[in-house]
């Protein structure tokens, strides 16, 4: 499997959630999760995406240029949309991987923002690492508000492959 088809499979998995829950669950806050929301951490890991993608016709990606508190935050439907949208961006993209991009990130609250060279699918394996620990997050922010995401929902591929070589 391709890392673009990888990602595409961790949005239809977000999907797959959303589809399960109601416009309360999404938005639920509880103090324990310090204030965010299914709907947060979503929008979070779709701002990505589109940085991401926005990126790769100039080869350069800016993670810390996002349109924070988009309407998917706030409602479950347009987050749907709004992963379809992105789930079929990078289905279609055609993508040298190993190709060259600038990456772009602030590295701390003080000081100047950083810039590296990169390639297209090292961000793709950094989207996969943080969609999946969003995920984590969204998987307990879920069963804080009684509903089960399931038992690889959130969990890092490396350690569902390891769990499937335990002797059950």
């Amino acid at each position: 499997m391709n890392l673009l088809h990888a990602n595409c499979d961790l949005l239809q998995q977000g999907k797959d959630l959303l589809s399960r829950i109601d416009q309360r669950v999404f938005t639920a806050v509880d103090p324990a999760s310090y204030g965010s929301s299914i709907g947060s951490h979503l929008r979070h890991v779709l701002d990505h995406y589109r940085s991401f993608i926005g990126g790769v016709s100039e080869a350069f990606i800016d993670y810390d240029n996002r349109h924070r508190d988009r309407p998917e935050e706030s409602d479950l439907e347009t987050a749907l949309q709004a992963i379809d949208s992105i789930w079929v961006a990078l289905d279609n993209m055609s993508l040298d991987l190993s190709s060259a991009v600038e990456v772009k990130v602030r590295a701390s609250t003080e000081g100047e923002t950083v810039t590296s060279m990169s390639s297209f699918g090292r961000e793709l394996q950094f989207l996969v690492s943080h969609t999946v620990h969003h995920y984590a997050l969204v998987a307990i922010a879920s069963r804080m508000q009684g509903v089960e995401p399931g038992d690889s929902f959130g969990v890092a591929p490396s350690t569902l492959k390891f769990r499937s070589t335990l002797i059950k």
